[in-house]
């Protein structure tokens, strides 16, 4: 199985294990906020369906134009889906609004830019490791190891959502 193959089946997997776990929430538990500054499972779910919206529109803009050109890329395959053991997001990056209040409508839009990047991905001609953008906190990464960013980016967040599960006052 090639690599942007392995990457596509890896957001797709991500997306499907995020959404089951949504699925399974009230109306209660879908906006349940332990504290002002933890999100609740909407704004994660608004997060997540922004930052993916977001890598899908700055790859198909940018990506084939930026020739990594024997340059190292600043961490290997292996190591992204633990980058996000060392704590919060970017500043300022995908930040929710609060606005996604509606599951059903959330959760499609989550599924539907989930989606347009593994379709993007798979619509690719070019080796998409020739080519490469900046990640704000982890520096160069290559068109593969985007995707792959895609898809450990959703599951650092499904870890959230089960977080919250696991909190003492989360609603029954």
């Amino acid at each position: 199985m090639n690599e942007v193959l392995a990457a596509q089946n890896q957001i797709r997997d991500a997306a499907e294990r995020f959404l089951a776990h949504c699925a399974r929430a009230t109306d209660a538990q879908w906006r349940f906020q332990p504290e002002p500054r933890t999100w609740s499972m909407s704004q994660i779910t608004e997060h997540v369906a922004l930052s993916n919206h977001n890598i899908q529109r700055m790859l198909t803009k940018r990506l084939l134009g930026s020739r990594i050109d024997g340059r190292a890329t600043g961490i290997l395959d292996v190591e992204i889906p633990y980058l996000f053991y060392r704590g919060d997001e970017p500043p300022n990056v995908a930040t929710p609004s609060g606005d996604w209040t509606d599951r059903r409508l959330a959760t499609e839009t989550f599924d539907a830019n989930a989606r347009e990047l593994v379709l993007w991905a798979g619509t690719q001609d070019a080796d998409l490791r020739e080519f490469g953008l900046d990640h704000p906190v982890f520096g160069l990464l290559d068109g593969v190891q985007w995707l792959l960013f895609a898809a450990a980016h959703t599951e650092r967040h499904r870890a959230q959502l089960i977080g919250l599960a696991g909190h003492r006052d989360f609603p029954a």
